[in-house]
């Protein structure tokens, strides 16, 4: 992902480059009255053209270069390439699958689901759990289930009261 971004960063940045040369050929043709042969509109119009083909190939860079984060990829919006996960990355992606388990996981889902190892995930789930927001609970054949209170149905959000 990162390589085919860098590609077609690339790739923008040459179009940029390239149509600029001739933006510029255009111009200084025009300004200098040219050969007799090509009209000033000719020439308006090629620089409009290769403007244009600028402007979009500045655009693929700057699009390629600026980096999004997507769902649970890690780094900041604006940094040139997403660094490894943060810990707070981590985090944020083993909430939001535990939003779609309706608030229940084990370590093995985590490790699947959120790309991470089994030894991680379950540091995750239990730094979760001494910060209060999950409580373990055991099924009878011994798997640990965390439990995410704080995912509750619309039902029970309808039916809280003040304290």
């Amino acid at each position: 992902m990162v390589v085919a971004r860098g590609c077609l960063a690339a790739v923008g940045i040459a179009i940029a480059l390239f149509s600029a040369f001739f933006v510029a050929a255009f111009v200084v043709e025009s300004a200098t009255g040219g050969d007799g042969k090509t009209s000033a509109g000719d020439y308006v119009g090629m620089i409009v053209v290769f403007g244009g083909m600028g402007a979009a190939g500045a655009y693929l860079a700057w699009r390629m270069l600026r980096h999004k984060p997507a769902a649970g990829s890690g780094g900041q919006a604006g940094t040139a390439w997403p660094g490894p996960p943060t810990e707070g990355d981590r985090e944020r992606q083993v909430l939001r699958f535990a939003d779609s388990e309706h608030g229940r996981v084990t370590i093995p889902e985590v490790a699947t689901h959120c790309d991470v190892t089994i030894a991680e995930a379950k540091a995750i789930l239990d730094r979760l759990v001494l910060q209060h927001a999950a409580t373990i609970q055991v099924t009878q054949s011994g798997v640990l289930v965390y439990v995410f209170p704080g995912f509750l149905s619309d039902d029970d959000k309808a039916s809280a009261k003040d304290f």
